[in-house]
């Protein structure tokens, strides 16, 4: 344990390492002209598609990724793969489906969509409040991975962390808007894969190669693959790998997502930006999963797991442990490693901030109040940094003393009840043009309370399937391992252990199921509803404006002429899209 620590150079990398971060969203702050609300927002709706991708990479590929899939697979083995393979096509059909229709609407906020679709407030309003629940959700979890990474190698408490993150995110998102994130985010982004690579191929070399590092995990049953149907069963091939098809749906709809896309200069540009993020993000998650696996193997080859010698608390601090003891006659490297993982917690906070501002305005703020100067607009918005800070900031706190599951399935499981449902429902008013308002207010909400009470019962109920992780690796070389204590392979018939037939019965037979199909479920019972309902009650017969459908569904004329009919001319003084006409006229040509 004496030689896990932190030492001068590394917090001096460290340091500068997050210096330059900041100082870039200061820097932009400076430089920026933020004279109208949209600069501060949508960065002028300028930017190009290269710089965009990577903040979209740097802002979802946070903590959650760097250490909770790393700690899955250390945990767990290499089944995660298959969820990267299905996210990857899941957005490649959202990309063919929804991306040019929301370009071409012009708008930053997807509930805007709602309101303009289903012509009701109410719905957007369930929506954005939904929408808000789960994105400070999410930053409570990046938060709380960072602040456990920090720990781990440095002792400082995962509240100081957390506050410092907070502080820091607060300060150049509030002064520099937009534009000084998506800056930022790229730096932060190089950082990311840096470290992770440098990990990854250190840890291989100190192991002995790629061949060890197989072996090792092909022993420990790291590297099996499960084909079992059992529903029940935590992941095989096909929830992960086909049912994790869901999740790639519904980006488009995130706050944060859609405020990058809304801010490049064309559409083309915003389908090479999401291009761009689908490989690399794809291709990240795939060596985060790797560094698990060689983790697992490293600590098989030295004979001494944290995780078993409690020199850790729990499998998400393995990365950040790991490189603390591979680099420790190299100062300096840790500490680049801590700016990477930083660096993940500081561009999703930041992001996370900046689409809740823009929620705050577009949703919350401009629908229902008089028309502001744009002083105010600004300082509106900026307000509305600071605040959702300081909520996310609280309230990750609060849930850094959960200890029962890894951070990734904290996650995955609590915000499928809001993404599944809340993403299945611009799917239900873009493809299906019949679908009525009454019908999509039941759907989401029957689908909200579904999941919700499916998450919950698997939280509480004692029945439910445990799946044990895999082998740990041996403990004998542990110079600081309790002795009194002797490691045993009591988790070494875990991979047996999940294919065997789960025997409960009811209600606990239902809380076992996958957290993986929690989304997929969410998804599908909006659109069976939905569709139901809509057509039990007479469809839509106050008709539906063709702008918020998808072009595939409106075959009486020419596609475009048909569009233009709902669009201002363009303004020859920019190649932006021009936008939509004002509300009370679109719905007057759409009667019409």
């Amino acid at each position: 344990m004496d030689s896990h620590k932190f030492g001068q150079w590394d917090y001096t990398v460290f340091g500068v390492m997050v210096a330059v971060s900041v100082s870039i969203g200061i820097y932009h702050a400076i430089v920026g002209r933020h004279g109208k609300l949209e600069e501060y927002l949508l960065a002028g709706r300028s930017m190009t598609f290269f710089p965009v991708a990577l903040s979209l990479i740097a802002t979802f590929t946070s903590t959650i990724t760097m250490l909770g899939v790393s700690a899955e697979a250390y945990s767990h083995g290499i089944m995660w793969i298959f969820s990267e393979i299905a996210f990857s096509v899941g957005q490649l059909l959202e990309m063919f489906l929804l991306l040019t229709l929301l370009k071409r609407l012009n708008i930053s906020s997807p509930f805007e969509y709602l309101e303009g679709r289903f012509k009701s407030k109410a719905l957007r309003l369930i929506a954005t409040v939904a929408s808000c629940v789960q994105n400070i959700f999410y930053l409570c979890i990046v938060l709380l991975g960072q602040g456990l990474a920090l720990r781990a190698v440095t002792g400082i408490s995962t509240t100081h962390s957390i506050l410092v993150t907070s502080v820091a995110a607060v300060l150049y998102t509030a002064i520099g808007g937009l534009k000084a994130v998506i800056w930022t985010d790229v730096i932060q982004y190089v950082l990311m894969i840096i470290g992770v690579l440098t990990v990854t191929i250190k840890g291989t070399i100190d192991t002995g190669g790629i061949q060890k590092v197989c072996d090792a995990a092909a022993d420990s049953g790291r590297l099996t693959f499960i084909y079992d149907f059992d529903p029940t069963i935590r992941h095989t091939v096909w929830n992960v790998g086909v049912a994790r098809v869901f999740a790639g749906l519904g980006w488009l709809m995130k706050p944060a997502f859609l405020q990058r896309i809304a801010s490049t200069k064309s559409p083309e540009h915003a389908r090479r930006a999401m291009l761009l993020w689908l490989m690399c993000s794809v291709a990240f998650g795939s060596l985060t999963v790797c560094s698990g696996l060689v983790a697992y193997s490293y600590y098989d080859y030295k004979r001494c797991d944290p995780v078993a010698s409690n020199q850790i608390d729990s499998s998400d601090q393995v990365l950040p442990f790991m490189i603390i003891d591979i680099f420790r006659n190299l100062p300096g490297m840790p500490g680049l490693f801590l700016a990477a993982v930083f660096g993940a917690s500081l561009s999703s906070i930041s992001s996370g901030l900046s689409a809740l501002a823009n929620i705050t305005w577009e949703d919350f703020v401009k629908p229902n109040f008089a028309p502001m100067s744009e002083f105010r607009q600004i300082a509106v918005a900026k307000v509305a940094v600071v605040a959702w800070g300081v909520l996310v900031c609280c309230l990750a706190i609060f849930v850094s003393s959960i200890r029962s599951i890894t951070i990734l399935q904290i996650y995955f499981s609590a915000s499928s009840i809001i993404s599944g449902p809340t993403s299945s429902l611009f799917y239900l008013g873009a493809l299906f043009p019949f679908v009525n308002t009454r019908s999509a207010i039941a759907a989401l909400l029957v689908g909200l309370s579904f999941l919700t009470w499916l998450v919950v019962g698997a939280s509480v109920s004692p029945g439910v399937r445990q799946t044990p992780p895999l082998p740990h690796a041996p403990t004998d070389h542990c110079p600081s391992f309790n002795i009194s204590q002797p490691y045993t392979m009591t988790t070494l018939n875990s991979t047996n252990d999940n294919q065997k037939i789960f025997t409960g019965s009811g209600l606990d037979y239902f809380y076992s199921l996958s957290y993986t199909l929690y989304q997929c479920f969410g998804f599908l019972i909006v659109q069976v509803v939905g569709v139901a309902l809509s057509l039990a009650t007479g469809c839509n017969e106050a008709g539906v404006n063709p702008l918020y459908v998808r072009k595939y569904f409106w075959r009486s004329e020419p596609e475009e002429e048909h569009m233009m009919r709902f669009v201002r001319p363009p303004d020859s003084n920019t190649e932006e899209p021009s936008g939509l006409l004002d509300g009370q006229q679109a719905e007057s040509s759409a009667r019409s």
